[in-house]
This record gives C-alpha cells, structure tokens and sequence, in this order.
C-alpha cells in the first residue's frame, strides 16, 4: 500500500470535505494532482520512509544522447535533461568522455555537445526549484580517455568539489530512503574509483547485455536488467526481460532494488537502429500499465528511450492509483 508523504497529507487535510476522511481516501486526490499536474515534483507526495527501491521510477537511457551523425543510430531522447526532469524522470543515465581532464557527454563515439557542467546545472537548478525530489545518477566511462594527466576518479572529484553542486551530492554506498535524500543527487558509480573517495552506490560490477544481480553497501541486491541486443525480426526476446522484472519487482518482499532498463538496439549490415526498438517498446509498456489490473504497487526503477510525459504517467498511475 502506497505511504503518503507528511507533506502532501498537511496541505489536503485542509481540503473541505476531507478532513475526516482516512488516509487511505486521501490518496486518491493525490494521486490525481500528482498525474494531472505535479509530476515535477510527485515525489512530494511519497512518504519520507519509503526506500528507493520500493518505488516506482521512471528514468531515461543514455540521458544526454541528443545528437547523431546519422538517423536512428544515436539520438535516445527528445527532450533536454532539465525537461525529462520537469515531467517525472528521477534516473539519469549519464555517460561521460574523460579527455583533457574534464568530462564531457557521449553515446559511444559521438560528443552530445555537453559537458558535466552542463548536466549538474539542469540538475542542481532543478532540485533548487523542487526541494522534495531526488535524483539518481548513473555515472558512467564512455568511449576512449584522451589528453588526461590525472584518473576518471580525480576528474570526477573536481566537479564533485565545485561550490556549485558539492552540497547537493549524495554519496553513501547504501540505496537510501526518499527523506534522506530530498534535494540530492544519489550517485550510482559505474566508474573505477573507492568508496572513500568517489563513494557512491558501487555498480562497478555492471555486465553487458545482460540481467545481473549486484549488492549496495549493506548486501542490500540490486537487479539489473539492461539486455539491449534486440532480435532482428521481433522485439520479443526484450519485451519478454521486461516484464519478467515488472513481475519480480511488485511481488518482491527482501527490499530488492529492480533496474529495468526497456531500451535497446537492432544492427542491419553493422548499422544501429535505435527507434526500431524503443517505438514498439514504448507503445507495449504504455498499454502494459494502462490496461494492467494491480494498483497501488511497484514496479522498480524503468530507464527507457524517448520519454514521454504520456508514458511516465501511465508507470506512475500503477504506483499511485
């Protein structure tokens, strides 16, 4: 069952007509605000208590990935990251070019014409604006280092040091609960470094093209499904992964952190093609959550292409309604 947060019940409790009612009730108008016109800020409306592992969040793949050389091969999102924020998206995927001692955003070979200045000030202006919320980031080594006089980690550090973001930071190796980090950025560290230094949930262990089992500080599992080699001909072999985590995650009872990733990649003759997988999928879990007959549960961290306000309302009614 769905906890509410503190703070949303203290602004409805003065709603005429409601205040005699159950909490239970009041989740029904909060739920409602939340799809309609708060998805900025729907995390507001979750209990302090509640682990991020046991919500349901929805994230984008390949978060910064907005340029190709060619159609179809490259691009992941629409919509810059300060936007995917304002209409729900709590995990980034971020992926980070080390060259001449900074780090700047790429898809494999391709500059996305960011840097991690770039992305910290999307995020930092964002959590300002919106103290309730929080923010995953999966940070990650993208494609060749260049130029460097110093390691990923040390580069990484540096920006962690700025004034600007360094208070913002969350960095415990342990999956959080929401009330300990409202107005943070949770790092997920896909980078060799320490747990002293860096620090950071550690998913160093991440394998390729694969569902995999890790563990935060604790011992805490954290499940990861990122199977992105798709079929030539169907998409059924990645809708299939998909679900079977959907599954997992709401009938989970240990805690477990499930990170499902529904985005993907078909190759013809050597060429990517990335919307050949994510038009369908992204079709598939928009029907999958609206016609699905469970309310109230969760469904894990979703990291997917191309999101949409229209879907994350759909993954965010499953957990709300």
């Amino acid at each position: 069952m769905l906890a509410m947060s503190s703070h949303a019940a203290s602004r409805l409790h003065i709603i005429p007509g409601l205040a005699v009612l159950a909490l239970g009730a009041l989740a029904a108008p909060a739920s409602a605000q939340v799809l309609d016109t708060d998805l900025n800020r729907w995390m507001d409306f979750v209990d302090d208590s509640a682990s991020l592992a046991n919500l349901t969040i929805p994230g984008s793949h390949d978060s910064g990935a907005r340029f190709e050389p060619i159609s179809g091969t490259a691009i992941c999102q629409n919509l810059a990251i300060g936007d995917q924020l304002e209409i729900g998206v709590r995990y980034l995927d971020i992926r980070l070019r080390q060259i001449d001692n900074a780090l700047v955003v790429h898809h494999g070979a391709i500059y996305q014409h960011l840097n991690f200045d770039d992305v910290l000030g999307q995020v930092v202006g964002f959590l300002r604006a919106h103290p309730s919320e929080t923010v995953i980031m999966e940070v990650s080594s993208e494609y060749d280092p260049s130029n460097n006089t110093e390691s990923y980690e040390q580069t990484f550090l540096r920006y962690v040091a700025n004034p600007s973001y360094h208070d913002f930071w969350w960095r415990d190796g342990a999956i959080p609960t929401l009330g300990e980090v409202r107005g943070k950025i949770v790092l997920l560290r896909r980078f060799a470094g320490s747990a002293v230094a860096a620090g950071g949930i550690d998913v160093t262990g991440w394998q390729d093209n694969a569902q995999f089992t890790l563990a935060d500080a604790r011992g805490q599992a954290i499940v990861v499904q990122d199977i992105y080699k798709v079929s030539l001909t169907t998409n059924d072999n990645k809708w299939n992964a998909i679900t079977s985590v959907f599954g997992q995650a709401v009938n989970d009872t240990r805690g477990t952190w499930y990170v499902n990733f529904t985005s993907g990649v078909r190759s013809f003759l050597g060429i990517p093609s990335i919307p050949g997988v994510s038009n369908d999928i992204n079709n598939r879990l928009f029907n999958f959550f609206q016609t699905s007959p469970l309310h109230q549960v969760h469904d894990g961290t979703i990291v997917s292409d191309f999101v949409s306000k229209s879907l994350i309302q759909q993954e965010l009614s499953h957990y709300f309604d």
